[in-house]
């Protein structure tokens, strides 16, 4: 008798994982989705619900789990929920109608990282590696026991949407290799060391802005941790520049703090005891372009102090 899967996810991270178990041929009873939202004039499509449109399987949209929604759920005996990227909190309530729980997939070796931005967190650290855990949702955020976690190798090309990308890939591997296990309660899941913890913060749109006082290594790691959002920006005749690709090095020169100036054929920015190297910038309102193509149209800003 095949186990009765209840799955929730809203991104093309959580699409990509009820593709693949229900290629692995596990009982989806029912899929929960956000609804789609208006970006502009048009709906931004939701891939998971595209994937039930296509592939015929019961769905639903709920932004907000209410009594009739609860009901539903409990209609379907389910023995285990899987959640990805859902992005609506799940009630204590609604958890305990699973036999086997809620299992979800967490960018992080917990309990390190818990919490809204683990990925941006590992790289602004400038971790040399980090991971995923395989874990049941409890009441308190991303503090439920893990049923299996592995490490990943931090490689310093890596930007968010890279790392991202590896760890969701890993972590819908490791929990597709576990879930058979867990659910003929081969596996024990294992509490979480409480004392071991760390807590991400929610990113602000402030938090991107670069302190040229600070050491270059830091600012590059922000330029990866920020690459979707909100960026790694500074100012410039008044307006937003964004830094998007770029390195460092640990060397000091004559220049200020913030000076922009060219050595070797190279652009760089003066920082605390090392220096930025620029490769790829987006003024506000234009698109992004190679630093070389930038200081082409903008002739005073070599030289500029940001």
């Amino acid at each position: 008798m095949k186990n009765n899967i209840i799955f929730f996810g809203s991104d093309i991270n959580a699409k990509n994982l009820l593709e693949k178990l229900v290629n692995s041929n596990f009982n989806i009873c029912l899929t929960i989705t956000k609804s789609e939202k208006k970006t502009g004039r048009e709906k931004k499509q939701n891939p998971v619900k595209l994937f039930c449109v296509e592939k015929n399987i019961n769905f639903l949209e709920i932004d907000k789990i209410e009594k009739n929604h609860i009901k539903i759920i409990k209609s379907h005996n389910p023995d285990v929920g899987i959640l990805l990227a859902y992005g609506v909190l799940i009630p204590q309530n609604v958890i305990d109608l699973f036999t086997y729980g809620i299992i979800n997939i967490h960018p992080s070796m917990l309990p390190k990282y818990r919490g809204s931005s683990p990925i941006q967190s590992a790289l602004l650290n400038g971790d040399s590696e980090t991971g995923v855990s395989v874990m049941l949702l409890s009441k308190k955020m991303d503090a439920g026991p893990i049923i299996a976690q592995q490490k990943l190798k931090i490689e310093k090309s890596d930007n968010y949407s890279d790392l991202s990308k590896k760890l969701f890939n890993l972590g819908i591997e490791l929990l597709l290799q576990n879930l058979e296990k867990y659910l003929k309660q081969e596996i024990i899941p294992t509490p979480q060391n409480e004392e071991q913890k760390t807590i991400t913060k929610m990113i602000e749109k402030s938090d991107g802005l670069i302190n040229w006082e600070t050491n270059a290594k830091d600012i590059f790691n922000k330029i990866r941790a920020f690459e979707l959002w909100p960026g790694a920006y500074t100012k410039f005749n008044g307006k937003i520049l964004k830094i998007i690709e770029a390195d460092f090095e640990e060397k000091i020169t004559e220049n200020k703090i913030g000076k922009v100036f060219i050595e070797s054929d190279k652009v760089f920015i003066q920082c605390k005891n090392s220096v930025l190297e620029l490769k790829k910038v987006q003024l506000e309102g234009k698109s992004s372009c190679d630093i070389k193509s930038f200081i082409n149209g903008y002739r005073n800003f070599v030289g500029s102090i940001l």
